[in-house]
């Protein structure tokens, strides 16, 4: 089975809506929001069916976006792919939201800072930029308390997979230092029963 097909069903399992739950709560019912790294579009295509946004994707992995686009259907979503370490092809202050989950913490510092400068250079006045990323922290034991269901299987390969980068991400802080250093909003909460982070930076 292919990566993105494996990681479209992943998608899929009740466990991957709680760890989207707090950025579908974080944006309204109404606006724009960008998806930075959408893969096959789980979040845009609840923010289009269940609060009625106006939503855009994009991705580097032309797999990922395939498989989004059988999961989108003819929901009204624009999907775009994208060179990596690129300029984002979109209009500034566009966006009232930009999303980013799972992604920062994959990058070299030098690309989080593109990717946030270009983000904010996209958001309307009083937008937000919404980071969802895993903490790293937590045991099997605890997972297995929260989450356990043979549906949620892939909940223990998620956690195995990210533990090391996303615990190293949570200590080091840098969106906070980030914000700090550009003069921004910043806030965060733990989230997931502790197994993820939501980061929130707005001017």
């Amino acid at each position: 089975m292919k990566f993105s097909k494996f990681f479209s069903n992943l998608q899929e399992a009740p466990w991957y809506r709680t760890f989207l739950n707090p950025v579908i709560n974080e944006v309204g019912t109404e606006g724009t929001l960008l998806d930075i790294g959408t893969g096959s579009g789980k979040l845009i295509q609840i923010l289009a069916t269940e609060n009625g946004m106006d939503c855009t994707g994009v991705d580097t992995d032309s797999e990922m976006l395939a498989e989004a686009r059988k999961k989108l259907g003819n929901l009204d979503v624009k999907l775009i792919e994208i060179s990596p370490n690129t300029k984002l092809p979109c209009k500034n202050k566009s966006f009232d939201y930009i999303a980013i989950c799972s992604v920062l913490f994959h990058l070299k510092k030098e690309d989080i800072d593109t990717m946030l400068k270009d983000s904010l250079q996209l958001l309307k006045e009083e937008g937000k930029i919404i980071i969802l990323t895993p903490t790293g922290k937590g045991s099997v034991w605890k997972l297995t308390k929260y989450f356990f269901s043979l549906k949620n299987r892939s909940v223990y390969i998620w956690f195995r997979a990210t533990k090391k980068r996303a615990k190293k991400w949570t200590a080091e802080k840098y969106l906070s230092q980030f914000a700090s250093a550009h003069k921004l909003n910043y806030k965060s909460k733990i989230v997931m029963n502790g197994f993820a982070q939501l980061e929130v930076i707005a001017v």
